[in-house]
């Protein structure tokens, strides 16, 4: 059984033309602009599943700027859902800097039966205390209603890439250690931070988060596998792709060369999952 945790699907405008979006959106421009960043339609997120033999998806949006996309996005992805239901899991966008706006939309998507929450990101200015303090409101409602929290994290050293954002360890850290009901999933291996669960005290504050797979085969040597295994234990590891960035083959490929035994790759590969939205 393979679940995918990472998904994205924009609005439909968008995927029709993206011309307009790349110039008043900044952080979609950085990310989009070029006409070789692929845009998935519903039809394939669903072929991409069938082709890879996932069985289930999480399925989520962008976080724009302008507030009424972000709650476009997410009507789409829960209308995507409505008929996919066996299938798709919809998490609901947030735009973390929209104060009552992203209160309010996190009421309505939580009244509604979204999943989850995320991918949420600050595109503008990375990730800084200010910008996880901001969540505080929402990441209430997502304690009191029970559904998981996916943020966008990447590594603060390396190449250059577009989307890639600073990010405040301490205050991401922070923000976890004051919600520690809150089950959080850090995307993109959590741009390594789960290195520092080595240290007792960290890893005290990361027992309830996850780590998704997302982009991994552009980041890290394969090796990365079998040591967050190590570190953070077997069942905190969840595949994401990323899709439309990247598909099922290129992961299982760089699973296959970490080394890990057959039994943790099928926890990878969607048993963990499983596991924590059961939970849910």
């Amino acid at each position: 059984m393979i679940v995918d945790c990472h998904v994205h699907l924009l609005p439909k405008e968008v995927r029709s033309d993206r011309t307009m979006y790349v110039h008043s959106d900044e952080a979609f421009g950085s990310l989009y602009s070029s006409p070789k960043a692929r845009l998935a339609s519903e039809e394939d997120i669903i072929s991409y599943m069938d082709n890879s033999g996932i069985e289930k998806a999480v399925v989520f949006g962008f976080p724009w700027e302008s507030h009424d996309l972000i709650s476009k996005n997410n009507d789409e992805v829960w209308e995507f859902a409505q008929r996919n239901p066996a299938r798709i899991y919809p998490f609901a966008v947030l735009s973390p800097a929209a104060g009552d706006r992203a209160y309010l939309e996190t009421e309505r998507i939580i009244k509604a039966g979204f999943a989850g929450i995320g991918e949420l990101a600050m595109y503008h200015g990375g990730w800084s205390t200010a910008g996880f303090e901001a969540l505080a409101p929402c990441l209430g409602m997502a304690r009191s209603a029970g559904i998981p929290v996916m943020l966008h994290v990447n590594e603060p050293v390396g190449h250059e890439y577009p989307g890639k954002i600073s990010v405040d360890f301490q205050g991401l850290l922070q923000v976890i250690a004051a919600n520690p009901e809150v089950t959080f999933i850090l995307a993109h291996f959590g741009g390594g931070i789960f290195v520092y669960g080595l240290m007792p005290e960290v890893a005290g504050v990361l027992a309830r988060t996850y780590f998704d797979t997302a982009a991994s085969p552009y980041l890290y040597d394969a090796r990365v596998y079998d040591i967050a295994t190590k570190i953070l234990g077997p069942d905190k590891i969840l595949f994401g792709s990323d899709f439309p960035l990247l598909s099922v083959v290129r992961y299982v490929k760089h699973i296959e060369q970490s080394g890990i035994g057959e039994d943790v790759r099928k926890a990878i590969l969607g048993e963990n999952f499983s596991r924590l939205i059961r939970r849910h």
